[in-house]
Protein backbone atom coordinates (compact mmCIF):
# COMPACT_ATOMS: atom_id res chain seq x y z
CA UNK A 1 0.00 0.00 0.00
CA UNK A 2 0.91 3.36 -0.19
CA UNK A 3 2.75 4.97 2.57
CA UNK A 4 1.99 8.05 4.92
CA UNK A 5 4.02 10.76 3.30
CA UNK A 6 2.32 9.76 -0.18
CA UNK A 7 -0.46 9.64 1.21
CA UNK A 8 -0.77 12.95 2.67
CA UNK A 9 1.07 14.37 -0.58
CA UNK A 10 -1.64 12.65 -2.46
CA UNK A 11 -2.96 16.24 -3.27
CA UNK A 12 0.15 17.26 -4.96
CA UNK A 13 1.29 14.49 -6.63
CA UNK A 14 -2.05 14.43 -8.68
CA UNK A 15 -1.82 17.97 -9.57
CA UNK A 16 2.18 17.54 -10.69
CA UNK A 17 1.03 14.22 -12.71
CA UNK A 18 -2.32 16.09 -14.15
CA UNK A 19 0.00 18.90 -15.32
CA UNK A 20 2.64 16.90 -16.59
CA UNK A 21 0.32 14.51 -18.53
CA UNK A 22 -1.35 17.57 -19.78
CA UNK A 23 2.50 19.57 -20.81
CA UNK A 24 3.63 16.09 -22.46
CA UNK A 25 -0.19 16.43 -24.77
CA UNK A 26 0.62 19.85 -25.73
CA UNK A 27 4.32 19.33 -27.23
CA UNK A 28 3.11 15.97 -28.95
CA UNK A 29 0.31 18.00 -30.57
CA UNK A 30 2.59 20.80 -31.21
CA UNK A 31 5.31 18.34 -32.53
CA UNK A 32 2.04 16.80 -34.21
CA UNK A 33 1.29 19.86 -35.65
CA UNK A 34 4.75 19.99 -37.34
CA UNK A 35 5.07 17.10 -38.86
CA UNK A 36 4.05 17.27 -43.29
CA UNK A 37 1.19 15.24 -44.13
CA UNK A 38 2.01 12.60 -47.08
CA UNK A 39 -0.44 11.74 -50.11
CA UNK A 40 0.62 8.22 -48.76
CA UNK A 41 -0.17 8.34 -45.21
CA UNK A 42 1.92 5.92 -42.86
CA UNK A 43 0.67 3.95 -39.45
CA UNK A 44 1.32 6.95 -37.34
CA UNK A 45 -0.63 9.62 -39.55
CA UNK A 46 -3.05 6.90 -40.30
CA UNK A 47 -3.76 6.69 -36.37
CA UNK A 48 -4.43 10.39 -35.87
CA UNK A 49 -6.32 10.62 -39.01
CA UNK A 50 -8.38 7.60 -37.61
CA UNK A 51 -8.55 9.37 -34.16
CA UNK A 52 -9.51 12.89 -35.74
CA UNK A 53 -12.41 11.46 -37.78
CA UNK A 54 -13.98 9.62 -34.88
CA UNK A 55 -14.26 12.57 -32.64
CA UNK A 56 -15.29 14.61 -35.65
CA UNK A 57 -17.88 12.15 -36.23
CA UNK A 58 -18.86 12.36 -32.53
CA UNK A 59 -19.52 16.16 -33.19
CA UNK A 60 -21.45 15.70 -36.52
CA UNK A 61 -23.97 13.69 -35.16
CA UNK A 62 -24.80 17.01 -33.04
CA UNK A 63 -25.20 19.25 -36.40
CA UNK A 64 -22.47 20.12 -38.19
CA UNK A 65 -22.40 24.03 -37.09
CA UNK A 66 -21.13 22.37 -33.56
CA UNK A 67 -18.63 20.31 -35.29
CA UNK A 68 -15.46 22.81 -35.06
CA UNK A 69 -16.46 23.95 -31.60
CA UNK A 70 -17.26 20.07 -30.11
CA UNK A 71 -14.53 17.79 -31.75
CA UNK A 72 -11.46 19.69 -29.93
CA UNK A 73 -13.20 19.88 -26.42
CA UNK A 74 -14.35 15.87 -26.59
CA UNK A 75 -10.62 15.18 -28.08
CA UNK A 76 -9.15 16.87 -25.23
CA UNK A 77 -11.18 15.23 -22.81
CA UNK A 78 -10.40 12.25 -23.83
CA UNK A 79 -6.49 12.73 -24.39
CA UNK A 80 -5.96 14.00 -21.07
CA UNK A 81 -8.30 11.13 -19.19
CA UNK A 82 -6.28 8.19 -21.09
CA UNK A 83 -3.16 10.19 -20.32
CA UNK A 84 -3.71 10.15 -16.70
CA UNK A 85 -4.59 6.06 -16.64
CA UNK A 86 -1.53 4.74 -18.94
CA UNK A 87 0.78 7.33 -15.78
CA UNK A 88 0.27 3.64 -14.15
CA UNK A 89 2.16 1.97 -16.56
CA UNK A 90 5.32 4.05 -16.02
CA UNK A 91 8.41 2.46 -14.05
CA UNK A 92 8.82 5.61 -12.07
CA UNK A 93 8.41 6.20 -8.38
CA UNK A 94 5.18 8.78 -8.30
CA UNK A 95 4.55 9.21 -11.73
CA UNK A 96 3.17 5.89 -11.90
CA UNK A 97 0.52 7.05 -9.66
CA UNK A 98 -2.19 7.71 -11.96
CA UNK A 99 -4.27 11.17 -10.95
CA UNK A 100 -7.79 9.52 -11.83
CA UNK A 101 -7.57 7.23 -8.76
CA UNK A 102 -7.52 10.30 -6.84
CA UNK A 103 -11.04 11.49 -6.76
CA UNK A 104 -10.91 15.13 -6.91
CA UNK A 105 -9.21 14.96 -10.68
CA UNK A 106 -12.21 12.96 -11.63
CA UNK A 107 -14.66 15.53 -9.71
CA UNK A 108 -12.42 18.16 -11.55
CA UNK A 109 -12.87 16.32 -15.09
CA UNK A 110 -16.81 15.83 -14.60
CA UNK A 111 -17.57 19.50 -13.54
CA UNK A 112 -15.07 20.85 -16.69
CA UNK A 113 -17.23 18.91 -18.64
CA UNK A 114 -20.98 19.81 -17.37
CA UNK A 115 -19.25 23.54 -17.24
CA UNK A 116 -17.85 23.02 -21.15
CA UNK A 117 -20.84 21.55 -22.23
CA UNK A 118 -22.65 24.98 -20.18
CA UNK A 119 -20.35 27.13 -22.43
CA UNK A 120 -20.43 25.22 -26.07
CA UNK A 121 -24.42 25.48 -25.35
CA UNK A 122 -23.85 29.47 -24.88
CA UNK A 123 -21.52 29.95 -27.72
CA UNK A 124 -24.35 27.73 -30.21
CA UNK A 125 -27.14 28.95 -29.10
CA UNK A 126 -26.87 31.95 -26.93
CA UNK A 127 -26.18 32.64 -23.45
CA UNK A 128 -30.14 33.07 -22.02
CA UNK A 129 -30.85 29.16 -23.82
CA UNK A 130 -28.20 27.73 -22.18
CA UNK A 131 -28.95 28.96 -18.67
CA UNK A 132 -32.23 28.35 -19.25
CA UNK A 133 -31.50 24.82 -20.10
CA UNK A 134 -29.98 24.12 -16.44
CA UNK A 135 -33.65 24.90 -15.11
CA UNK A 136 -36.35 23.91 -17.71
CA UNK A 137 -38.60 22.53 -17.86
CA UNK A 138 -38.41 22.67 -13.58
CA UNK A 139 -36.06 23.43 -11.50
CA UNK A 140 -35.40 20.00 -10.41
CA UNK A 141 -33.73 20.33 -14.18
CA UNK A 142 -30.82 21.34 -11.67
CA UNK A 143 -30.27 18.15 -9.99
CA UNK A 144 -30.04 15.90 -13.41
CA UNK A 145 -26.91 18.52 -14.05
CA UNK A 146 -25.59 17.75 -10.37
CA UNK A 147 -26.52 13.81 -11.64
CA UNK A 148 -24.40 13.72 -14.66
CA UNK A 149 -21.04 15.33 -12.60
CA UNK A 150 -21.56 12.40 -10.10
CA UNK A 151 -22.42 9.74 -12.51
CA UNK A 152 -19.13 10.99 -14.74
CA UNK A 153 -16.73 11.16 -11.39
CA UNK A 154 -17.60 8.31 -9.89
CA UNK A 155 -17.65 6.07 -12.78
CA UNK A 156 -14.10 7.05 -13.59
CA UNK A 157 -12.87 7.36 -10.08
CA UNK A 158 -14.20 3.90 -9.49
CA UNK A 159 -12.67 1.98 -12.30
CA UNK A 160 -9.41 3.50 -11.95
CA UNK A 161 -9.04 3.94 -8.53
CA UNK A 162 -9.93 0.32 -7.89
CA UNK A 163 -7.72 -0.87 -10.27
CA UNK A 164 -5.06 0.92 -8.88
CA UNK A 165 -5.34 -0.65 -5.51
CA UNK A 166 -5.96 -4.63 -7.17
CA UNK A 167 -2.11 -3.49 -8.73
CA UNK A 168 -0.65 -2.39 -5.28
CA UNK A 169 -2.06 -5.11 -3.32
CA UNK A 170 -1.01 -7.52 -5.95
CA UNK A 171 2.78 -6.39 -5.88
CA UNK A 172 2.90 -6.30 -2.63
CA UNK A 173 2.01 -10.08 -2.21
CA UNK A 174 3.82 -11.43 -5.58
CA UNK A 175 5.96 -8.51 -7.17
CA UNK A 176 7.32 -10.38 -10.09
CA UNK A 177 5.12 -12.09 -13.07
CA UNK A 178 1.69 -11.18 -11.75
CA UNK A 179 1.95 -7.89 -11.62
CA UNK A 180 2.46 -7.41 -15.14
CA UNK A 181 -0.19 -9.95 -16.14
CA UNK A 182 -2.42 -7.20 -13.78
CA UNK A 183 -0.80 -4.07 -15.91
CA UNK A 184 -1.73 -5.56 -19.15
CA UNK A 185 -5.24 -6.23 -17.99
CA UNK A 186 -5.56 -3.02 -16.64
CA UNK A 187 -5.02 -1.83 -20.54
CA UNK A 188 -8.39 -2.38 -21.30
CA UNK A 189 -10.71 -0.03 -18.51
CA UNK A 190 -7.49 2.56 -19.03
CA UNK A 191 -8.81 2.75 -22.73
CA UNK A 192 -12.93 2.27 -21.74
CA UNK A 193 -13.20 4.35 -18.84
CA UNK A 194 -11.81 7.51 -21.23
CA UNK A 195 -13.95 6.34 -23.91
CA UNK A 196 -17.18 6.14 -21.73
CA UNK A 197 -16.98 8.92 -20.03
CA UNK A 198 -16.01 11.10 -23.88
CA UNK A 199 -19.36 9.31 -25.10
CA UNK A 200 -21.81 10.35 -22.33
CA UNK A 201 -20.13 14.23 -22.44
CA UNK A 202 -21.29 13.88 -25.69
CA UNK A 203 -24.78 13.10 -25.18
CA UNK A 204 -25.28 15.66 -22.51
CA UNK A 205 -24.04 17.89 -24.97
CA UNK A 206 -26.27 16.66 -27.89
CA UNK A 207 -29.01 16.85 -25.56
CA UNK A 208 -28.44 20.49 -24.50
CA UNK A 209 -28.22 21.29 -27.69
CA UNK A 210 -31.13 19.63 -29.07
CA UNK A 211 -33.21 20.45 -25.63
CA UNK A 212 -36.12 22.17 -27.40
CA UNK A 213 -37.00 18.91 -29.91
CA UNK A 214 -40.16 18.75 -31.52
CA UNK A 215 -42.93 17.20 -29.32
CA UNK A 216 -40.05 16.32 -27.11
CA UNK A 217 -38.61 13.61 -29.42
CA UNK A 218 -35.01 13.62 -29.74
CA UNK A 219 -33.43 15.16 -32.42
CA UNK A 220 -31.92 12.74 -34.75
CA UNK A 221 -28.93 14.44 -34.60
CA UNK A 222 -28.84 13.61 -30.96
CA UNK A 223 -29.47 9.94 -31.66
CA UNK A 224 -26.20 8.91 -32.63
CA UNK A 225 -24.18 9.95 -29.61
CA UNK A 226 -26.76 9.03 -27.34
CA UNK A 227 -27.01 5.18 -28.37
CA UNK A 228 -23.57 4.99 -28.88
CA UNK A 229 -22.82 6.36 -24.68
CA UNK A 230 -25.29 3.64 -23.88
CA UNK A 231 -23.61 0.62 -25.51
CA UNK A 232 -20.36 2.35 -23.42
CA UNK A 233 -21.66 2.88 -20.61
CA UNK A 234 -23.58 -1.08 -20.92
CA UNK A 235 -20.14 -2.70 -21.72
CA UNK A 236 -18.34 -0.89 -18.71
Amino acid sequence: MLSEPVRHAMPYIALFNFTLVGVVLVVLGTLAGRRMMTEVPESVQNLAEFTTDWFVKQARGMGSDVVMLAAPFLATIFALILGCNLLMLVPLPIIHIPPTAFYSVPLAMALTAIFGIVVLNGIHRGILPAVTHLVWPNPIQLVSEVSDVLSLSLRLFGNIGGEYMVVLLVTQAAPIGIPVIIHGLGLIPSFIQPLVFTLLTANFLATAIHHESKEGEPAESERAPAASAAAASGAA
